[in-house]
């Protein structure tokens, strides 16, 4: 099999990016500085992954990989102190019944060398991974990112009223109007939006959860996703008897047993068919195969506690907090690291945070 090499990418360059940028991060500002009051906690809240679930303790292990999969930091065995966050994708803070099964698992790994892409932390020895429950996104410009962050503010109210969850297709097909012909509309996004739909409500520790987006994988292009290895002992949730039914299963179940994740990359072999920038298409299996560069081990914790949801809501996880053998490529990547940037520069500042990175897992939970 011949993986796609790294130097033959070439990214799309849109005249009007900046302008959009420009604009996203403002409006990312505005509603973060707005949510202290629309969200009635007295903090502000995360435009997107605003509701916490848990922040656990793990250890992230590199194992003997394949030559082609020894890339950057998973070229060499050895173990990393980690957390895990857990977080619904919406930027509310409602009942989970209102909130969609999209959910997170961000993954932060301590005492990782070399330097970090961020040129405010480049000292820093953490190394993110920002994953979903799915294996397609639904943006993929700055345009599409600015216009669904107005849209996805909305879309709890408009869950509950059917002619405006109608209205609301329409205007995430067309972006608000934006894209005046069919040839135009964006049915790639809207078919990858409404297969979250699909996604069942069931336990956090059950789910697979992928990158979305593709990054540099040493002299290669790859996505990323962990896998659950551990069956769990309370699959199902219910968000009509518990409005906190995601928490409280994921704190139930943390309580009772240790659990492992397979962490797993898929290298790019075909930039046609498996497209960067383009995250609404899934990258066919038969083309490349998923193989493990490492496990994730989560071992039995107490998490009841609101001190381990403060710890979770100060922990910042970006897919920009990386090294250059694995920066992220693709147009609503490169938007991701000035929103999530500028986003948690402005929450901690309004919560009153110190925005500092942990140096080990113990910082943040003890």
């Amino acid at each position: 099999m011949e993986f796609v090499r790294y130097e033959t990418y070439a990214p799309v360059e849109r005249p009007t990016y900046q302008q959009e940028l420009d604009e996203v991060v403002g409006n990312v500002a505005r509603r973060t500085r707005e949510s202290v009051e629309r969200q009635g906690v007295g903090r502000a809240v995360r435009t997107a992954h605003g509701k916490t679930y848990g922040l656990v303790k793990a250890t992230v292990t590199v194992g003997e990989v394949p030559a082609s999969y020894a890339q950057g930091i998973f070229a060499t065995p050895g173990a990393y102190d980690a957390v895990v966050r857990y977080s619904n994708g919406l930027g509310h803070l409602r009942a989970d019944s209102l909130l969609g099964a999209a959910c997170g698992m961000g993954i932060k790994m301590f005492g990782v060398p070399g330097d970090s892409l961020l040129s405010d932390e480049a000292e820093a020895t953490t190394f993110d991974l920002n994953l979903i429950n799915n294996r397609v996104f639904f943006a993929n410009t700055a345009y599409d990112y600015m216009v669904i962050e107005e849209l996805f503010a909305e879309l709890p109210d408009a869950l509950v009223n059917p002619a405006r969850r109608k209205s609301w297709m329409g205007e995430f097909l067309t972006r608000r109007g934006t894209l005046e012909t069919a040839d135009e509309w964006l049915w790639d996004e809207l078919f990858a939006m409404l297969s979250f739909t699909q996604v069942p409500r069931q336990n956090l520790l059950s789910y697979t959860y992928n990158s979305m987006g593709a990054f540099r994988y040493g002299d290669h292009i790859a996505k990323v996703r962990t896998v659950p290895v551990t069956p769990v002992t309370h699959l199902a949730v219910d968000v009509q008897a518990d409005g906190e039914s995601f928490r409280n299963t994921l704190v139930a179940e943390a309580a009772e047993r240790d659990h492992v994740f397979e962490l797993q990359v898929q290298l790019n072999t075909d930039l046609t068919r498996m497209p960067v920038d383009n995250t609404s298409i899934e990258w066919p299996e038969q083309l490349s195969p998923w193989v493990t560069v490492a496990t994730i081990a989560i071992p039995r914790q107490d998490i009841a506690g609101l001190e381990n949801l403060a710890a979770a809501d100060t922990t910042s996880i970006t897919p920009w907090r990386t090294r250059e053998d694995h920066r992220p490529i693709g147009e609503i990547q490169r938007v991701r690291e000035e929103v999530y940037r500028r986003s948690s520069i402005e929450r901690h500042r309004i919560n009153g945070q110190a925005r500092v990175e942990p140096a080990s897992s113990a910082e943040l939970l003890g």
